[in-house]
């Protein structure tokens, strides 16, 4: 069935068009349009078409151009978020996902400030023309998800079962009991916990890079890959908003390690050891290794450096700052020696985490010296 977005901006109604034209898909519809001027039309023609549609796609800066009227908006984007997500809170409005669409800029002063938890995804204006599909994915596994999460929002033996899509008796307890504590809170709440506690995390869940590294495999040298992921169907994460992020449960993927491969810790062996093992199993021949990186000297892979985006030991990494408050059922992420030395993607990590910066400071001078 085709998910229908209203995407709210205050350009012209044809550059707004054509700003998400490559997020139409066969199964995708959004109807681009301008504000309409003041708070109480807007907030009006938003609830008269709230059982119509299946999400919202704002522009932050709305009030910036007048519309065919002439009127210029008397609100933003982030109070529009706000005013819909309490009616949604009070049964006034259906709820559905509301997503953010501006400029790189307005949304990093957005994040660091206030709002970012109205939003159930945050797409950049000026790099989303390279990821249609991937955003596209996203936006119909968010109009899905939303009416998953409102079938089951509600005490029941098999709520959670339902929006996971799996036996909730394999997965970690302190998880289980986060999210049943939310049962019954409003809808974004908890597709906002869900998302960003357990899709956005590689832990429980673990998406194909990590998965990679977690084999030892290198993706883009392997032929068999895709024949590899085959073997692995019965642990793909099947729930909720899974059509736009595809993650492998870890607990099942160790699983099927200990059934058909070894007996032997998946984590204590290196990449050649398990990529031999799967290779013999299975007859895949196209299977390579992954190799350390520069300055890394385990290859006893278990993550993915964030400059390079490559498997990586997390002896050979640095913490990356801003991870104090992690979950504990949920992984740190690392940039590599190399990578943070090179500044290599630095957008991606920023920083490495206090205790890490005089190590690598101390390297900064030692190399610098040579």
């Amino acid at each position: 069935m085709t998910k229908k977005y209203i995407y709210i901006d205050d350009d012209k109604l044809e550059n707004s068009q054509a700003k998400v034209k490559g997020f139409n898909k066969e199964a995708l519809d959004i109807n681009a349009q301008q504000h309409q001027g003041t708070w109480e039309s807007q907030l009006k023609y938003i609830q008269d078409r709230s059982n119509e549609i299946d999400g919202l796609i704002l522009d932050l800066g709305l009030c910036d151009l007048p519309n065919v009227e002439n009127i210029r908006a008397d609100f933003r984007g982030t109070s529009l978020a706000q005013e819909i997500r309490t009616r949604q809170k009070e049964g006034k409005l259906c709820s559905f996902p509301i997503i953010l669409f501006s400029a790189n800029e307005k949304l990093v002063s957005l994040l660091e400030t206030t709002g970012a938890d109205l939003f159930d995804m945050c797409i950049d204006k000026e790099t989303c023309n390279k990821r249609f599909d991937e955003i596209s994915s996203k936006l119909y596994a968010l109009a899905e998800g939303y009416k998953i999460i409102i079938d089951n929002n509600h005490t029941a033996p098999d709520s959670l079962n339902n929006i996971l899509h799996a036996d909730i008796e394999n997965i970690d307890t302190r998880f289980v009991a986060e999210l049943n504590n939310l049962i019954g809170t409003p809808t974004h709440t908890i597709a906002s916990f869900i998302i960003n506690e357990l899709l956005e995390h590689q832990g429980l869940l673990i998406d194909i890079q990590t998965l990679a590294a977690k084999l030892g495999v290198d993706i883009a040298k392997s032929n068999d890959w895709i024949q590899l992921l085959g073997q692995l169907d019965s642990a793909k994460y099947q729930g909720v908003f899974s059509e736009g992020w595809e993650r492998w449960w870890m607990w099942s993927i160790e699983k099927w390690w200990s059934a058909n491969i070894s007996h032997d810790s998946l984590r204590s062996m290196s990449a050649s050891q398990r990529v031999e093992l799967i290779k013999e199993r299975y007859e895949l021949t196209g299977l390579v290794a992954a190799e350390c990186l520069e300055r890394a000297q385990s290859d006893a892979f278990w993550t993915v450096c964030q400059g390079y985006k490559l498997p990586m030991d997390t002896i050979d990494g640095l913490l990356i700052d801003g991870q104090d408050k992690l979950y504990p059922w949920q992984e740190p992420k690392y940039v590599s020696i190399d990578a943070a030395l090179r500044r290599k993607n630095k957008s991606e990590w920023k920083n490495v985490a206090e205790i890490e910066r005089n190590f690598l400071e101390e390297l900064e001078r030692t190399i610098g010296k040579r």
